[in-house]
């Protein structure tokens, strides 16, 4: 079969010895040209060309390979050319990451050949380029290094990332109880435990989230970062089996690693009650809140979050009827507080006045706010590169496990660059020409698409009781 020999910088091998002077012989070195050449004998391929580096081109120069290999594929395509088999030593020689691997083989592909590596572990290129390398230049090799040290680390029962309140971490890398901190978190699983009960019994519990945040906070205590405490707060602490002793992170549990704030028997009672008091779930497909994590009270500057609250009742024939009512509101809010004190109040709206109020003034942008715009997608074309590259990378592992062919990866590869391309939108010069499109797509049916729109053209809304500012990205 004919052949061409495409290789970069010289490498390491496991073949032959070129002080052997046997080219068959089990080596430690052997230059990737040999490789090939040693390949091409043993498999009766007759080699035609060779597309390799100048002797003064310097590693890692992807444009100088990337000629090279527009070189080949114009000899593959010009008038009166042949096809031939392309010999690498492995898939680092052929790409430098694994998209371009993916869209070179497609295109050798669709002309009707393929690559193959001399490497006799991982002959086929794609297996070769999942294991040797990564999206967008990211080495996996290096990613699994710096996810042994940290698994390391957590083997060991040493801090990583924040510590939870109550802890702080000591000179030995493990946790120290903070003892002001500490009598908090106490505090909280006795008083929401409440009173002892028997194995058989009912437990009732004390107050709940709310309460014991309004508790804390009437007394002046914030959270670590200075804020009020608030019932979201409350369930983090009562849920974190930290406070127990027992260290869990990456996969590694190990009990007993640290002093214990809280009593396993109370934290056990406190665990009782709170399913015992578990409040009734979301419904699945419940549509998202149009300005969920863009929408601030004026008073503190939190977000708001969506709050859904149901309602049920009787009929006078008997049967019954129930409805839901959405909102946003403050974390911050303590309705109970506010209405029987003079007092500021923090923000809580109901969620269909709060978004057409934004919407209307939305469109009354004219066309001068129009073009000072620059829609930014921000997370949403973050999450969208994620989820592109997630399944670009489940789509190669299953066919270079042999669960289809390289056209399974023709879609995957397009979502990827286009989410990629996508991401770009922000280095656009003058008026965004999405603008218009945004803004329709404000009004539509879909509501993940209408808070995508929305979040790409407002920075945030900051809301009072009867103030509603509109802050858009310019």
């Amino acid at each position: 079969m004919r052949a061409v020999g495409f290789h970069s910088e010289p490498a390491q091998s496991t073949n032959a010895s070129p002080e052997s002077g046997d080219v068959f012989a089990q080596t430690e070195w052997l230059h990737p040209r040999a490789e090939i050449e040693l390949y091409c004998q043993r498999n009766s391929h007759q080699l035609v060309a060779w597309y390799e580096p100048a002797e003064d081109e310097a590693p890692g120069d992807f444009d100088a390979r990337h000629d090279r290999y527009r070189q080949m594929i114009a000899s593959f395509t010009g008038q009166g050319a042949r096809l031939a088999l392309v010999l690498v030593p492995d898939a680092s020689h052929f790409a430098e990451d694994l998209e371009t691997l993916v869209s070179r083989l497609l295109e050798l592909d669709r002309l009707g050949t393929e690559v193959r590596c001399t490497d006799p572990d991982r002959p086929d290129a794609l297996q070769s380029g999942e294991g040797l390398l990564g999206l967008g230049g990211r080495s996996p090799q290096r990613q699994a290094r710096i996810r042994d040290s940290i698994v390391a680390k957590a083997s060991r029962g040493e801090v990583l990332g924040r510590t939870p309140y109550g802890y702080e971490a000591g000179a030995d890398g493990l946790l120290k109880p903070v003892q002001g901190e500490a009598g908090i978190v106490r505090e909280i699983f006795e008083t929401y435990a409440g009173p002892w009960h028997a194995p058989e019994s009912k437990p009732l519990g004390g107050p709940g989230f709310r309460a014991i945040a309004r508790s804390i906070n009437d007394r002046g205590f914030r959270t670590r970062t200075g804020r009020p405490w608030s019932a979201l707060a409350i369930a983090g602490i009562l849920k974190n089996r930290t406070y127990l002793g027992t260290y869990t992170r990456y996969g590694v549990r190990i009990a007993g690693s640290h002093e214990p704030l809280v009593e396993r028997e109370i934290f056990n009672r406190a665990e009782s009650v709170t399913r015992m008091r578990r409040p009734v779930r979301k419904q699945a497909g419940e549509a998202p809140y149009l300005l969920g994590g863009i929408v601030r009270c004026d008073l503190c500057g939190r977000g708001l979050f969506g709050l859904t609250r149901r309602r049920s009742w009787k009929r006078s024939d008997g049967t019954t009827n129930s409805r839901s009512y959405r909102y946003y509101e403050c974390p911050s809010r303590d309705a109970r507080r506010e209405r029987n004190e003079d007092v500021a109040r923090h923000s809580s709206w109901h969620a269909d006045v709060l978004e057409d109020a934004v919407l209307r003034d939305m469109q009354r942008w004219g066309e001068r706010v129009k073009k000072k715009l620059r829609p930014v997608l921000g997370d949403s074309v973050a999450d969208e590169i994620a989820d592109a590259e997630r399944d670009f990378n489940r789509a190669v592992r299953m066919v270079a496990s042999a669960y289809g062919t390289l056209q399974d990866l023709a879609a995957p590869l397009k979502r990827l660059e286009s989410a990629r391309a996508g991401s770009g939108r922000d280095d656009v010069e003058g008026p965004d020409p999405n603008v218009d499109q945004l803004l329709t797509e404000t009004r539509g049916k879909d509501v993940a698409v209408a808070k995508t729109a929305v979040s790409a053209l407002v920075e945030r809304v900051v809301v009072g009781e009867e103030r509603v500012e509109v802050i858009p990205r310019f």
